[in-house]
């Protein structure tokens, strides 16, 4: 029989890991940013200006602004469309991270180009 067989099953084996844990990423980069998206929706919609930029940054500025001038009528729909989204963009943010800096999944990353968000 020879090798080939088991270096061809261990090749097949890695690639198929390669393929699952490379869509895993791009998934939660695509969850990430569609998050982002609605927490930027969300604020226009509470603050009544046009969408920022979907950058982590300038939305936790732009929710410091409208947390100030927030009145209790628009307490629910803030819980609803930006606070729950945002913390669910950070959940995924961390699992993406600590993903990228596990062991097998570090390689896989590696090989892609794929880095933390």
């Amino acid at each position: 029989m020879g090798f080939i067989p088991i270096f061809l099953t261990l090749g097949g084996a890695t690639m198929l890991f390669m393929m699952v844990v490379r869509q895993s990423f791009v998934n939660k980069k695509q969850q990430f940013d569609s998050l982002l998206e609605s927490v930027v929706v969300g604020l226009s919609k509470i603050s009544g200006k046009p969408a920022c930029n979907a950058d982590l940054a300038s939305i936790q500025a732009s929710i410091q602004e409208v947390k100030t001038k927030l009145n209790t009528a628009n307490l629910t729909e803030y819980d609803t469309f930006v606070k729950s989204p945002l913390n669910q963009a950070k959940l995924i943010r961390l699992q993406h991270n600590q993903l990228i800096t596990k062991k097998p999944y570090s390689f896989v990353a590696k090989i892609f180009g794929y880095k933390a968000i």
